[in-house]
Order: C-alpha cells, then sequence, then structure tokens
C-alpha cells in the first residue's frame, strides 16, 4: 500500500529545506550593507556580471561549508554589487537572512528573486513555507496558488493547500486535497499521514488508526515517517486505554526519535505506568523530569513511584496519575502530529 519513503522524503525536501545554508551571526552593519547595496536596481547588466555574481555565490556556499559563515554573507554581499538584479543572488541572500533571523528582510529578498527570475512552482513553495511558518497564511496561500497555477498536479504546493486548510480548521476541505493526492499515488506517505491526524481531530481514530499501521508495518518506510505514525498510533490507542499496545507503540518512536519534549517523554511513562511497565515508566519519567524539574505531572508520577516502594515485595499497584494534557478530552491539539 505504502511505497519506499525516499520518493516522498525527496519531494518534501524541496521545499521543506529553507535553506543551503545553516546558522547565522548578522551583525547590524553588515545587515545594513547587504539591504542598501541588494536593492539597487539595474535594468540590464552584462553576462560577465551575472556570471561573476553566480561564482561569488558558489564561493558562498563553500565557505559556509568550511564554517565561515561570516565569510560567506560577504561573499553575498559582494555578489549583490556585482549583479543587484540576478534572481540568484537574492534567493541566497533571502535565505540567509531567514536564517539570521532576519525574516522581514528575507522575505523581501525571497519575493524580488520571484518577481525577476523565471515562474518556477518550487521557488514560490519556498517562500509559501516561510509564510507559513510566521503565519501569514493569506500570503502563503497567493503563494500556492501560483505555483498550482503553473502546476496544477504538484505534489507538494497540494500539500501545503492542504496544510493550509489544516491550520484554519477547514478540515474537510484539507481531506478532499489529501484524498485526491491519495487517489493519484496510494503510496503517497506523507498524505497518508496527514489523513490520519486530520481524522484524529475530526474525533474518527477508528478510520485513522488502519492507515498509520500501513505506515509502521511496512519496512520500505524511513525513520522520520515510522515516528510520526508510530506516535499517532499510540496516542491513538492511549485514548481508548489500550495500555500495552500505546506503550508499545510511543516507545517505538521514542526509539526513532533524535529527541522528545518533556511532555512528550510524559506520554511514554505515562502509558507505560498504566501499562504496568514499571521499568520503562521510571525511564521516561527521570527523563521528563531531567528536561523539566517542575514538571507537575511527572512530579505526581514519581511520588506514586515512591508511595509503592513503602510497600516492599507486594504486587505492583498502579495509584491514579494525571493524564497526559494533550490526551485529554476537548484538546483540539491532543494529538497533532507534524
Amino acid at each position: 500500500m505504502v511505497s519506499d519513503s525516499s520518493k516522498s522524503q525527496h519531494r518534501r525536501s524541496r521545499f521543506a529545506s529553507k535553506s543551503d545554508f545553516g546558522p547565522w551571526t548578522l551583525d547590524l552593519g553588515l545587515l545594513a550593507l547587504i539591504l542598501s547595496a541588494s536593492f539597487v536596481g539595474c535594468a540590464w547588466l552584462p553576462r560577465s556580471a551575472i556570471n561573476r555574481s553566480n561564482s561569488l555565490i558558489e564561493q558562498a556556499q563553500q565557505a559556509r561549508e568550511h564554517g565561515d559563515q561570516q565569510q560567506a554573507m560577504q561573499l553575498l554581499t559582494k555578489a549583490s554589487q556585482t549583479a543587484p538584479d540576478n534572481p540568484e543572488v537574492h534567493r541566497n541572500l533571502g535565505r540567509a537572512l531567514l536564517q539570521a533571523g532576519a525574516r522581514s528582510e528575507g522575505v523581501n529578498h525571497l519575493r524580488y528573486a520571484l518577481r525577476r527570475g523565471a515562474d518556477d512552482p518550487d521557488a514560490y513553495l519556498e517562500l509559501a513555507g516561510v509564510l507559513m511558518e510566521v503565519g501569514r497564511y493569506d500570503e502563503c496561500r497567493e503563494m500556492v496558488n501560483s505555483a498550482l497555477n503553473l502546476v496544477p498536479t504538484h505534489e507538494q504546493a497540494q500539500l501545503m493547500k492542504g496544510r493550509l486548510a489544516e491550520l484554519k480548521h477547514n478540515n474537510d476541505e484539507a481531506l478532499e486535497v489529501y484524498y485526491r493526492l491519495l487517489a493519484n499515488d496510494p503510496g503517497d506517505v506523507e498524505a497518508t499521514l496527514r489523513v490520519a491526524n486530520v481524522l484524529v481531530q475530526m474525533d474518527r481514530s477508528l478510520q485513522a488508526a488502519p492507515l498509520l499501521r500501513t505506515v509502521v508495518e511496512s519496512e520500505r518506510i524511513g525513520p522520520p515517517d515510522q515516528a510520526r505514525a508510530h506516535w499517532l498510533l499510540g496516542q491513538i490507542y492511549g485514548q481508548e486505554r489500550r495500555w500495552d499496545d500505546a506503550e508499545m507503540q510511543l516507545a517505538a518512536a521514542a526509539a526513532l526519535r533524535p529527541q522528545l519534549s518533556a511532555d512528550e517523554c510524559y506520554q511514554v511513562a505515562y502509558a507505560s505506568w498504566e501499562a504496568g511497565d514499571r521499568d520503562r515508566a521510571h525511564e521516561f519519567v527521570s527523563k521528563t523530569l531531567a528536561l523539566n524539574p517542575d514538571h507537575a505531572d511527572a512530579l505526581a508520577l514519581a511520588a506514586a513511584f515512591r508511595a509503592n516502594a513503602t510497600a516492599a515485595q507486594t504486587a505492583y499497584s498502579r495509584p491514579p496519575v494525571p493524564t497526559p494534557k494533550s490526551w485529554q478530552t476537548g484538546d483540539s491539539e491532543r494529538t497533532r502530529v507534524e
């Protein structure tokens, strides 16, 4: 049912990765120089200037790869002075500024690159991803629609359209988009996971669980998508009080994920406690408190451990402990998985 995730991951990566550059440090003087230099208009440039600016962009990438971020920024500034109308200069400056935390300036450069460059759906989606991240959903929708006008079947544009519908709580519209993608490619892992997520938000977990099982049972799905499916399935089982299954799925997700938040660690601890797995519950409540020593629910669970310890050699009992807040009825975000 579900195809190799490498295909799906490759398709997502083209807009999900906002930059070819790593984190940047950028002083205000350099930022001012970039902004003043790069928006100096020029109606026409000789090919040599464009070639020179492209060469500087390549050098900037090499500098970044060697860890010299300041040098990379200086090279991009020179590129903007050499060919201020070159769309690639603005695209790379936009990415660099975004990584430096100058979001507004970065968006301006990406928009400028779109105006000056050839129509490219991936360029529209790159900017759409940034706009979505900062909550500028109407502008994001404009970029997504522009991409779809160019390529109506563009998968990532369709996925972003569905995500926008989710963010605006238009779940029926989101499902329509995702089911259309699955009709074209039943093995689309991202669309499968998003359908399952929306169904859970709509309290239709019984329909979501079989979809998630097709992912977790496949040997051809990569760890990130496997982790997402295990986690959401574990939360569904937790809602149903199927504690052994919930613990198994959440623990499997935890093993695949590079890190968990304190609240996520507590969810594993809680499911393990309810399943009667004292060792794993203790392991994850300890992880929760290591991340957040004041975590109230984890402190309550730790107290329950101490209470049990006072009755040596007795049967393992499970006094009531706080349910994870994200599992409580009425929380619309209780099982949202990105």
